[in-house]
């Protein structure tokens, strides 16, 4: 066909959309994960001061341009945000307020069984670290009301995890596991992050703007896509003036 008869562009000349982008990344995270080891592995490795900071950097590059695309996929699916005065919302902790006596407080189910060699039984979430609004209220700053029915016992402390489960090594390896589960499927996290209040319907410029502007530390390129950044930044960019203009 005639090249002036061509009505769409060759594969090469189409922009990045958010889905090549996710496949890229995947792409990424398997070429660091082939380099560092999977997680179940990472979690029996004796992690040395230098090794631990170059593992946690690559992890963290990952993680940073995840957020990006979640915030451009939910930039897609925010709800229009109410125009006109705000309301100021202050944010305190529900601890704070009041403690329940010992009788009404829910009982905490018995701790999941973990499997240092079964990722899939690891507590890893992934963290969409959405920045604190300078207007909210920290907690030790929020005024505290004492329960009316006297001095009710704190309630105890969580268990911490022992072992190998408190190691640098399975600190970095759960790290890996909840980028792994985000990657599988990221629709879960864009949903979270468009209902967020301060990304979705009561939105924070401030917030916004440094969620979309987060760069690492440090630089770690990638010597097979090395683009791939410029575009992740790229589509978190378009994100933030989306959201911004229909704020």
């Amino acid at each position: 066909m005639p090249a002036h008869m061509q009505t769409s562009p060759p594969p090469q000349a189409i922009l990045h959309p958010t889905t090549a982008l996710w496949e890229r990344l995947r792409a990424l995270f398997a070429r660091v994960i082939a380099a560092i080891g999977a997680p179940a592995l990472l979690v029996t490795l004796n992690l040395a001061p230098r090794l631990r900071t170059a593992l946690i950097r690559q992890i963290a590059l990952i993680e940073i341009l995840a957020r990006k695309l979640l915030l451009a996929e939910a930039a897609e699916h925010a709800p229009q945000a109410q125009r006109g005065p705000r309301v100021v919302e202050t944010t305190l902790a529900a601890s704070r307020l009041y403690t329940l006596p010992q009788t009404q407080r829910r009982t905490r189910s018995s701790a999941r069984i973990i499997d240092l060699s079964n990722p899939e039984t690891w507590p890893a979430r992934f963290a969409l670290a959405i920045p604190r609004d300078p207007g909210t209220v920290s907690d030790r700053c929020a005024p505290r009301i004492r329960a009316l029915w006297g001095d009710a016992p704190r309630p105890a402390p969580a268990e911490r995890a022992r072992g190998q489960r408190n190691s640098d090594a399975f600190l970095v390896a759960r790290r890996a596991e909840a980028l792994r589960r985000l990657l599988h499927d990221p629709s879960p996290y864009v949903r979270r992050l468009s209902r967020a209040r301060r990304i979705g319907v009561a939105r924070s410029r401030q917030v916004i703007t440094r969620y979309a502007f987060k760069a690492p530390r440090r630089f770690v390129g990638d010597r097979h896509d090395p683009l791939l950044t410029v575009h992740i930044f790229s589509a978190a960019v378009r994100a933030h003036a989306l959201l911004l203009d229909s704020g």
